[in-house]
């Protein structure tokens, strides 16, 4: 275990499945806002660990949005939520949500 690897955060994302658990609360516009969290990659063993993620929603724009390079502490925003990075393990990242829409 690294010293990013705090395993603290109410959100936690892991490879190879999309969405985080649990899933981020419901955008008052309606499911299809609400963002999904993938987690792309961690390098938890670099000097300084990263995470590589993607914020997508079915609307208004069905793109994923990528977040390379982040680090502890770092936010990442979309469809008026923001994340904050809490946690950086191999394979696995845990954040917060520090904004949401209202």
């Amino acid at each position: 275990m690294t010293a990013s690897c705090t395993k603290s955060g109410a959100y936690r994302i892991v490879l190879s499945v999309h969405g985080s658990t649990p899933l981020l609360p419901l955008s008052p516009q309606g499911e299809e806002f609400t963002p999904r969290v993938g987690l792309a990659g961690t390098k938890a063993k670099a000097s300084t660990p990263t995470a590589d993620l993607s914020l997508a929603a079915d609307a208004p724009d069905p793109a994923p949005v990528y977040f390379n390079g982040l680090q502890l502490g770092f936010e990442a925003s979309h469809n008026g939520y923001t994340i904050k990075i809490t946690s950086i393990c191999d394979g696995e990242v845990l954040f917060d949500v520090v904004q949401q829409p209202e």
